[in-house]
Parts: structure tokens; C-alpha cells; sequence
């Protein structure tokens, strides 16, 4: 079986430094190298195209199944505060357009895997994409307007009827539709011809409590001589790191420190704002680091916050949770699902900055919360890729046998 996976964002596990403007973290790029990773060891072959950063390979080999390509057009540099380079999906999706029936001529592909991260190029390639092959697809929804997404500026609020459509209209394409949540699944179903709900998968094998010496060893490298309130993710608005850096502010122990794993398009903002508030000294932003350092990072903390406003899986708090550190967060789109089911009382409403400080403060005030947290019952092996992805190897299995998709239909609908 041949795969063509189409994904603006890709984990690049070789890569031991990641210029912040080409969005080098996010829960999208670490699910789709998962996903092609798990599904290479069990032989199904993959092409990827996906936008990547200067200094990689055009083409490399990450295994004897998974080839990934860098498809992006060149283009002036300017800085944006939501996507780090303006028109960097748009180039990702123009390349890959242009270049995507040539690729399959010359590798026949059994079915395309679209990937959405709620923005207009990559719905408009998975709109287009099985018409131009003449494949079936398989779409997940990393990220859905029509069901957690909230516009992060005024171009993203003009444009987000447009891309609402575009989601639909994407939706209908697919010969199935993959929802990270049961919420989207249910939003999504009306507009759909199938739905199937694949949640984000975390590995129980890279993600258990580290030994006290690689946690040492984290906590030296970044000076944390205290307890760390911890925010791992993009740095980017609709993760919420101003409520963070609020957080901080109003959390007045002076031996706390307030550790920042990842980067993103708003890091500088971040850093004024952590300046501003006279908060230096307290605050370590550790930039991208490769995802094995992770555990150990999230394992340094008493604590870590999820203050997204909007978030459609949240597998960070899966991550936490499974090295034995509590996470409080908001109430929304995964975060709500995850915590509501495991740990609801750390849970505060959307935006309340006050009531997350509570929650925060709560798990502090208690010596014994971490250790709790670690003999809680993991939610880890329900996400481990053994268990959740046997499943889409299913669906790619079933699907290349369907022939090519006829034109959507506006009244086109899905079982969930």
C-alpha cells in the first residue's frame, strides 16, 4: 500500500535546531511523525510533502516506508506573528499543487492522507487534492473551524466564513474524516460522509516519569533552583501564553520560577511582556528542543498550564500526566474532554486567569499532588499508538479499494 501524505507541519526528529519562524512546535507536527512512523514499521509505505525549513534535504528517508519531501516555494521574508513567515502554508500549498499529479504519475498512490490545521491553504488542498489524483482521501481535522477554532486577527476574523466553507467543502471530499474529539466528530458529522474518531497518540515508552538523574540534569541546564509552573507548547496567541505570563504575576511566591518549553511566532512579545511585568528573573524560555528532552522537561515541574483559548486535542496534558505532573488548564475543545474525564477539579473557566490561579495555587499548597498525580491511573496506554492506530491502518486498508471520489454533494452526510 501507497500513501500520500499531505501535511503543512511535520515533526523533523533528526533535527537538533528549528528556526521558530517555520513553526517548529506543535501538536500537529509531532501526530502526523507519529502517525507515518507507526504505520512505516508496519509497512505502509508514505510520501509526505510538507513545508520543512532551509537546511534540510529536499528528500530524505526517515525510514524504509516513509520518504518526506520539502515542498515550498521560495518567497521574500517577512515576519508574521501567526504562521512565523507570511505566506508559509501558502507556499507549502502551492508547491505542493503544482507538483502533486506529477509526483503520482510517477508513484502510483493507492490514497491521499490530507492533514487540516484551520487554515484556508491546507482546506483548500484537501479540496482539491482527490480530484487531482483521482484517490480516495482520509482527512484529520487538527485543528476545526466549525467546531473549536476561534479567529486569531482581524484577517483571520474576515476570512473565517470563507474558510468554514472551505472546511465543508473538504469534509465532502473525503472519502472518510478523521475527529480528534467526540465533540468535533459530532460537529462535523452533518457535513461529512463518514466520520472516525483517532485521538492524538502518545508513545508510554518515551512518556514515563524520567530517572532523577535526567530531570537534574534539566533543572541545572536552565538554573530552575525552585519550584517551576511549567507552559510547553507553540508560542503563539491561541495558546494563551499572556494568561501565563498573568498567571505569573499574580502568583507572588518569590521562589517559584516560570519555565517556557518551545517557540513560536510570538516569542519576542512574549519576552516584553515577561520584561514589562518585571518577571525576568523568575522566567526560562528553553526555545525548540527535540522531543525526546521533553519528558524530562515536563517532569521538572510541580505543575504545568494549559491556558490555550482554544485547543482541539491537548495532548501535552496526556504527557504530563503519564511522568506523574498535574496540569490545570481551561475549559476548551480537549483540555475539557481529557481533564473533565481524569482530574475536573483542575479544571477553570475559559479566560479566567483568577480562577486558573486557584487551581494552580491548590495543586502548589499540596506537597503530595505530584505523587498523587503518579499513582493516579495513566491515561497513556488508551493513547499509545498500539492501541489507537491499528485502527487508521484499517481505515487506509479499506479505503484502497474504494475508486475515485465522485463530486462532493452539498447534502452529503456521515454516520458517526
Amino acid at each position: 500500500m501507497r500513501v500520500l501524505r499531505l501535511t503543512p507541519f511535520f515533526h523533523h526528529p533528526d533535527a537538533d535546531a528549528w528556526p521558530a519562524e517555520y513553526d517548529s512546535v506543535g501538536g500537529m507536527q509531532i501526530q502526523a511523525w507519529r502517525q507515518a512512523m507507526w504505520l512505516a514499521q508496519q509497512g505502509v509505505s508514505q510520501h509526505v510533502m510538507t513545508i520543512g525549513f532551509p537546511g534540510l534535504p529536499r528528500l530524505r528517508d526517515l525510514h524504509g516506508n516513509l520518504r518526506v519531501e520539502r515542498a515550498y516555494l521560495p518567497l521574500p521574508r517577512f515576519r508574521s506573528e501567526l504562521t512565523g513567515l507570511w505566506g508559509l502554508t501558502q507556499s507549502w500549498a502551492l508547491a505542493t499543487l503544482l507538483s502533486v499529479r506529477r509526483r503520482a504519475r510517477r508513484e502510483p498512490f493507492d490514497l491521499v492522507h490530507a492533514h487540516l490545521d484551520g487554515q484556508i491553504p491546507a482546506l483548500l488542498v484537501a479540496c482539491l487534492a482527490p480530484f487531482l489524483l483521482r484517490r480516495p482521501m482520509a482527512l484529520t481535522i487538527h485543528c476545526s473551524r466549525l467546531s473549536v477554532y476561534r479567529p486569531m486577527s482581524a484577517w483571520d476574523r474576515a476570512t473565517h466564513g470563507l474558510a468554514c466553507r472551505l472546511e465543508r467543502k473538504a469534509l465532502a471530499a473525503a472519502a472518510v474524516s478523521i475527529a480528534l474529539t467526540e465533540r468535533t466528530a459530532r460537529v462535523i458529522g452533518p457535513h461529512a460522509r463518514r466520520v472516525e474518531v483517532v485521538p492524538d497518540v502518545v508513545d508510554p515508552r518515551q512518556f514515563q516519569a524520567p530517572c532523577e538523574g535526567d530531570i537534574e540534569a534539566f533543572r541545572r541546564r536552565y538554573r530552575l533552583d525552585g519550584p517551576v509552573v511549567g507552559f510547553v507548547g507553540r508560542i503563539a496567541k491561541e495558546k494563551g501564553w499572556p494568561h501565563f505570563v498573568e498567571l505569573a504575576a499574580r502568583l507572588r511566591d518569590p521562589s517559584l520560577r516560570f519555565l517556557v518549553v518551545g517557540d513560536g511566532p510570538q516569542r519576542e512579545r512574549l519576552e516584553q511582556a515577561v520584561a514589562n511585568a518585571g518577571l525576568q528573573d523568575r522566567f526560562t524560555v528553553t526555545g525548540f528542543i527535540p522531543n525526546d528532552k521533553v519528558p524530562a522537561a515536563l517532569a521538572a515541574c510541580r505543575v504545568v498550564v494549559m491556558p490555550s483559548e482554544h485547543e482541539e486535542f491537548g495532548g501535552v496534558a496526556i504527557e504530563a500526566m503519564a511522568v506523574g505532573t498535574p496540569v490545570v488548564g481551561y475549559a476548551v475543545g480537549g483540555i475539557k474532554e481529557i481533564l473533565g474525564r481524569l482530574a475536573p477539579d483542575r479544571l477553570a473557566p475559559p479566560g479566567d486567569v483568577e480562577r486558573l490561579g486557584e487551581r494552580v495555587r491548590a495543586v502548589l499548597d499540596e506537597p503530595s499532588a505530584g505523587v498523587r498525580c503518579a499513582a493516579e491511573p495513566s491515561p497513556i496506554h488508551a493513547f499509545a499508538p498500539d492501541t489507537v492506530l491499528p485502527r487508521l491502518a484499517a481505515l487506509y486498508r479499506e479505503l484502497a479499494g474504494l475508486s475515485a471520489p465522485k463530486a462532493p454533494s452539498t447534502h452529503s452526510a456521515g454516520m458517526i
